[in-house]
């Protein structure tokens, strides 16, 4: 029924889709405000769903590197401008009749020098503001709310726009870039936010965005955004932002600029930010910042990780940027790697102005659907529309020109960002600074920048470019511009996943929502890119609620930097910060663009850049990173003077989307006394630089896939060389015992999945993120594959549970006896487990392919039907696993129990035996090793007939059928034992008819149409067998659905007896305290102070008390114990019970505790 309600759902949501996207897609409001934190790699930051990147810094690290204390950014946050539809706005709340011109610029609530902009009772930010309902309502905490992919409780319920993504339970699945429930990405988060909070041109102008609802406000914007980290080495140093913009009125926009607002504090700490430098790359695409001195002063940064020295630096890489579809040019530069291509590059002379002459040709341009058409210029003047805009031509004396540099500056002529195309080549704004060369003076006439980046365009008169699909392409045209879209590997549907049979699924064409297809293809877009870069010193000279300047920064070929810039070297650092923009580009109605941005780090500026190539490939690879193994949920035991770690094998049945298999390969163990694995990292790359971090162990497949992973050329760059140790083929282990601990100290683990990678294809191998954190209140967070742990002593009189115990059998005759081993003591719990088996049946033999096991207590099946029936390394569960021999299961290693078998009279004059399975080549007759009992009996007549078992050689037999003294039983089943056939082999020269020396027995079934063992007998001098003697031969039995075992599982106990015996162990750790000591966790990123004092009472019985007095006796503090029998340690904090700090000196304290008579006392010393 469930499924039926279920199949139902999804139907009424498929049909009721596009109303409930409608109805859905709320209006942002700042109430929404919520917060997440990215730390899937070595880069970690807070960020918010209302766009700004860093902040609130006081809730999370703020674009931190290598270590969570520090940072790099103050504030990171997007800006949008546009120009207004020409018409005649209202000034002063009055129309003038004069058209106008308008800029507007949104911005993000930024907590920065210059930012916001609120409405004029200050009661409303003007501006972006989430959307509700991208995230779980109830989630709202200061460092989580924002939905991230690795944290389910943060999902909604219902996402607004795929309400039919949903489960076969009817729960909601990840929204992810590559489609329903997709997580390509170690982290992903994800929301929306829009303009409609921002009423300023509304309340000013009187302008309104949608014709169709007079109660929107803003512009129509919609922003979805997503960030995206992988734990791969080859984006470890990087954080993927993308940024989807969509006009959601009705209003066109025929220029719009995309910016981003960067402050930078590297060093974190205000004190280090008057010594900051930015500039940026053309040919890079890249923008950065360092510390001048490359050194954080410790006085201003006291906790700078792990070398104050060696800061790095920061890149900003605009990888994917909004597109041009409709200007001719080649923006994003990658028409040159089509073969095909037959467009040329900008040279100096296309930007001089020309003159008009009879016979030239013009192109015109169609304002609606920017078509062209090539006109030639007649003899007498002429008036031409391009665009909508009119143009007169009188030959021999009209100069045209458009984004030249004008005479005498370096600016660029203005109509270089005016939407048309002014010298009538067919091309949009082109732009000197923008398209050709980028150079800069300063007013002394230095110069500043002088960087060469020549684009290639379409000549619409000769024809050259016009068929090149890499110019002007776009990602809403159905068509795949650069031919990446692979059947195999992507033909999956609308939804991106494969087996859904969704729409477009194995129809052989490309499908919007498919990977590598307009949407997901992130190179079908004529990425304009770079087009601005602004540092201004101080600080502080920004008004982001300045429109017109805001919108003068964001200028198409505006390039300036402060004085301290000079000829692209900086010669001293200074509190600055910087905007950087893309632009101009239209935006009609309900149409998008797309832009990416990178935060990427790097020890040096070569680093960096190293590192902004890496990305920029795995961009242009449209973020196909093959997917690492699903997480291993990890649980950590603490011991006294050990820690068990054990997992689930959710990550050895994951499966690779993109490599299509299921590629996972081992497992390796990380430890760390700091959240961060500082401690752990110790491998470097080819340049010395440490970036991969050592296990303490490693188990992975015994496949013959091991040895160091075998990198081409072209991946050995890209992975710096760093090494990938694949293992040794130790096979599969789910449990490690790290006996290397100090009780009472805090360690960090992780246990990440890896895969194999893909030597042809030249695919790393993939392992799962780690992250562990404390947060604001200095609370710890871990992933599910990581895990924090105080190894500790337990209670005083702990009674161990007895591990290795084979369990009870209550039905079946299996030779395997399955046994118990305790990995958890803390999860056993009384009640009484029964394990069961399913079989097939195999060569009429019942063998057992998985076991069930069933809590008889309360009839819950604990492990269902698990087809790992294995020796060891068994699953988990209540703190047990079960454990059996499986070499029985295999039928080919059926022996004789040579315990369970022989004669009923012990005699050294009995025969000998050995048995066999039998073979008859000559017909390609072979045995089957049957798991029965057979018992001989012996008599002193012969009347008994051996058979020639003609049923299995077919007539004539090669053997034949003799009187013997002896009838063979199969009593497999006691109660009901059954006559059977069998074959009699008399050696040449002995005795007729008579079991003897090397005679050999052939045994069948009742009624001879089998054959199994042959039984060989041995003795020169033995007696032989008469009336009374009976031999019994017992073969090695598989489990099968008729073996039941039973287990009574007990919790583990204190024995009150042994306890009193053992308080003499009580002790106080350390004693005596000096100021600190090793048992101390550091405090997390976002805290001062103190610190943590601890001093550890160990051994203590359950529930016991501790009194902690004074010299003279005054009462300091009571503590008691929680009654966990694994852990018999409580901790003092060093205060006293009216929360103030304990003073230096001597105390006493008495440990009693129930139904114990005797008492420990003691002293410890607090010293300065």
């Amino acid at each position: 029924m469930k499924k039926i309600l279920n199949i139902s759902l999804t139907f009424l949501i498929t049909i009721l889709l596009p109303a409930l996207l409608s109805a859905q897609i709320q209006r942002g409001t700042y109430t929404e405000r919520k917060v997440g934190v990215h730390r899937g790699n070595r880069v970690s930051t807070i960020f918010s769903n209302y766009g700004v990147i860093g902040q609130p810094g006081s809730q999370g690290p703020m674009v931190a590197w290598k270590d969570e204390r520090n940072g790099y950014v103050g504030d990171v946050s997007i800006v949008v401008g546009m120009q207004l539809p020409y018409a005649d706005y209202l000034k002063n709340g009055f129309k003038d009749g004069v058209i106008d011109t308008i800029h507007s610029v949104v911005i993000c609530p930024v907590d920065r020098p210059g930012g916001f902009d609120y409405s004029p009772d200050q009661s409303v930010h003007w501006g972006f503001e989430p959307i509700p309902g991208f995230s779980n309502p109830s989630i709202d905490e200061l460092d989580m709310g924002v939905a991230m992919s690795h944290q389910p409780e943060t999902w909604p319920s219902i996402w607004p726009d795929h309400p039919d993504w949903l489960d076969e339970d009817g729960n909601s699945v990840w929204n992810g870039y590559f489609g329903k429930g997709r997580k390509n990405a170690n982290q992903e988060s994800y929301f929306w936010m829009d303009d409609n909070p921002d009423s300023k041109m509304f309340l000013y102008h009187g302008f309104l965005p949608d014709s169709t609802d007079p109660s929107r406000h803003g512009h129509g914007l919609q922003v979805k955004v997503r960030g995206m980290q992988w734990a791969s080495p080859v984006a470890q140093d990087c954080i993927f932002w993308l940024y989807e913009i969509r006009n959601d009125g009705t209003t066109t926009y025929d220029q719009v600029a995309f910016g981003v607002v960067v402050g930078t504090l590297v060093g974190r700490a205000l004190g280090e930010a008057d010594d900051d430098v930015s500039f940026f790359n053309i040919g890079e695409s890249i923008t950065y910042s360092y510390d001048f001195d490359h050194y954080v002063n410790p006085a201003a940064m006291p906790d700078w990780q792990p070398n104050p020295s060696a800061v790095g630096y920061i890149g900003y890489a605009f990888l994917e940027s909004p597109g041009r579809k409709y200007d001719g040019i080649d923006n994003d530069g990658d028409n040159n790697d089509l073969l095909s291509a037959s467009a040329k590059k900008f040279v100096e002379d296309d930007f001089s102005p020309r003159r008009i002459r009879a016979g030239n040709k013009l192109v015109l341009i169609d304002k609606a659907t920017y078509k062209r058409s090539v006109v030639t210029v007649p003899s007498y003047p002429t008036t031409f529309v391009s665009m909508g805009k009119e143009f007169k031509i009188i030959p021999d004396t009209t100069m045209l020109a458009e984004g030249n540099i004008m005479t005498g500056t370096s600016n660029v002529n203005p109509n270089a960002n005016d939407g048309y195309d002014n010298d009538l080549d067919g091309l949009i704004d082109e732009n000197y600074q923008v398209h050709f060369h980028q150079i800069k003076r300063n007013t002394k006439g230095e110069i500043l920048i002088n960087q060469y980046n020549p684009l290639a365009y379409v000549d619409y008169v000769t024809g050259e470019g016009i068929t090149d699909k890499l110019i002007d392409e776009r990602r809403d045209d159905l068509v795949d511009n650069d031919g990446d879209w692979v059947r195999e590997l992507d033909d999956f549907g609308a939804d991106g996943v494969p087996n859904t049979n969704d729409a477009g699924e194995n129809d052989g064409f490309p499908t919007p929502g498919e990977s590598h297809f307009d949407q997901t293809d992130v190179n079908e877009s004529d990425q304009i890119g770079l087009t601005s870069f602004q540092y201004f010193v101080p600080s502080t000279d920004i008004d982001m609620s300045d429109e017109e300047d805001m919108w003068r920064r964001l200028a198409p070929g505006l390039f300036e930097v402060p004085n301290s810039i000079v000829n692209n070297v900086a010669v001293r650092g200074e509190d600055g910060d910087f905007i950087y923009g893309s632009g101009y580009f239209p935006l009609l109605p309900k149409e998008s663009q797309w832009f990416s941005l990178a935060l990427l780090f790097g020890d040096d500026y070569e680093g960096v850049v190293r590192n902004k190539k890496i990305v920029q490939q795995i961009y242009d690879a449209n973020y196909s990173f093959p997917q690492e193994p699903d997480m291993p949920a990890v649980t950590a035991v603490p011991g006294d003077g050990l820690v068990t770690l054990y997992w689930d094998k959710k990550a050895e049945d994951s499966y690779d989307y993109y490599l299509q298999e299921k590629d996972f390969q081992g497992y390796k163990i990380y430890k760390s006394t700091d959240p961060n694995f500082s401690d752990a990292m110790t491998i470097s790359n080819a340049y010395g630089e440490l970036v991969g971090y050592k296990p303490i162990a490693q188990y992975d497949l015994n496949d013959g896939i091991s040895g160091l992973f075998n990198y081409d050329r072209i991946l050995y760059d890209l992975m710096n060389g760093v090494p990938f140790y694949l293992g040794s083929d130790t096979g599969i282990k789910n449990t490690y015992v790290d006996r290397d601990v100090i009780n009472g100290k805090t360690y960090y683990y992780a246990v990440s999945a890896y895969d194999k990678g893909d030597v042809e294809r030249s695919i790393p191998p993939s392992e799962n993120s780690k992250y562990i954190y404390y947060d604001f209140n200095n609370r710890i967070h871990t992933d599910k594959n990581t895990a924090v742990v105080v190894p500790q002593a337990p209670v005083a009189g702990y009674v161990p549970p007895e591990s290795g115990v084979k369990m009870e059998r209550t039905a079946g005759q299996s030779t395997a006896n399955p046994f118990v081993e305790i990995v958890d003591p803390t999860e056993l719990k009384n009640t009484t487990y029964v394990v069961t088996f399913s079989d097939s049946v195999k060569h009429g033999i019942n063998v057992a392919y998985a076991y069930t096991v069933t809590d008889s207590a309360s009839g819950e099946v604990v492990i269902n039907n698990n087809k790992r029936i294995w020796s060891s390394n068994a699953d988990i569960f209540a703190g047990i696993r079960i454990s059996t021999n499986p070499v029985y299961q295999n039928l080919d290693s059926l022996r004789l129990d040579q315990q369970l078998s022989g004669w009923n009279t012990i005699d050294t004059s009995n025969l000998k035996y050995t048995t066999t399975i039998f073979e008859y080549t000559q017909k390609n007759i072979r045995g089957i090793r049957y798991p029965y009992d057979y018992m001989f009996v012996f008599h002193d007549d012969y009347e008994v007939r051996s058979s020639n078992l003609v049923n299995v050689f077919g007539n004539p037999s090669p053997l034949k059928a003799r009187k013997t003294n002896f009838d063979i039983y199969d009593v497999t089943d006691k109660n009901n034992p059954v006559k059977i056939e069998y074959a009699f082999i008399d050696r040449p020269g002995a005795k007729a008819d008579t079991l003897s020396h090397y005679d050999a027995v052939i045994l069948s079934n009742h009624d001879g149409s089998t054959i199994g063992w042959r039984v060989v007998f041995q003795g020169t001098t033995a007696k032989a067998p008469a009336e009374g003697d009976t031999l019994f031969l017992s073969f090695q039995k598989p489990l099968s659905d008729k073996d039941v075992f039973v287990y009574r599982s007990k919790s583990v106990t204190a024995d009150n007896k042994l306890a009193e015996e053992q308080m003499d162990r009580i002790r106080a750790v350390p004693n005596p305290y000096v100021v600190s000591n090793m048992f101390e966790k550091p405090l997390g990123a976002n805290l001062s102070g103190r610190g943590e004092r601890l001093i550890y009472f160990t051994h203590l019985p359950v529930n016991a008390k501790i009194s902690i007095y004074t010299a003279n006796g005054s009462l300091v503090r009571t503590l008691e114990h929680d009654g966990f029998t694994q852990d018999g340690t409580v901790h003092w904090d060093l205060r006293t019970s009216e929360n103030l700090d304990a003073a230096f000196g001597v105390y006493f304290y008495v440990v009693e505790a129930p139904n114990i008579n005797k008492k420990k006392f003691g002293k410890l010393a607090i010293i300065k």
